[in-house]
């Protein structure tokens, strides 16, 4: 599956084309330092052909590669919440360095959030959690349209320090009211 969007951005279905590309953008520190510590880092061959393997048989997929002029630059996906919080889906997205400030990861925000609403009906609410320290994500998400919900404090450590977790939400309902 592939999905078009502006400024040669294409979210893309996982596959074997992407194994070679996503184990070296994806084993950065940078990057790891934002994600939650079931990101692997180091980021091994073997961590990428394990996430396009688990990606493959998902339909419709849940996960992205993003793709900026036919080429790597991330990775964009949510999970469904359980339970009584089956109307949820938590957003998370990573854009390789070399792709950084050129608006791709907004983009592939925008282009996941539609998707997301239209492919999977039960799904109310769209939410992310970013750590305090990351600016640039806040920014992204305020860019796709997400709002600022709440501020977890004190809600995650991350390499032995304690922060705070800002949380931003899309509603499915303010959307379709804007249509």
């Amino acid at each position: 599956m592939k999905i078009e969007g502006k400024k040669n951005i294409s979210l893309v279905s996982w596959n074997d084309g992407h194994f070679h590309q996503l184990y070296p953008l994806a084993n950065n520190l940078n990057i790891a330092k934002n994600l939650k510590d079931s990101f692997p880092s180091p980021y091994t061959i073997h961590d990428a052909r394990h996430w396009i393997e688990h990606n493959i048989k998902f339909n419709p997929p849940q996960n992205f590669a993003v793709e900026f002029k036919g080429k790597l630059a991330g990775a964009i996906g949510g999970e469904i919440g359980k339970d009584e919080l089956r109307t949820n889906m938590e957003v998370g997205f990573w854009i390789g360095q070399p792709f950084w400030g050129k608006g791709i990861a907004s983009e592939a925000l925008i282009l996941f959030t539609e998707y997301a609403l239209d492919k999977f009906p039960q799904i109310k609410r769209i939410y992310s959690q970013v750590f305090e320290t990351n600016i640039a994500s806040m920014k992204v998400l305020e860019n796709a349209g997400f709002e600022p919900e709440a501020i977890l404090r004190h809600a995650y450590i991350k390499n032995g320090k304690i922060g705070d977790l800002f949380q931003y939400v899309i509603v499915r309902e303010d959307v379709e009211r804007h249509d």
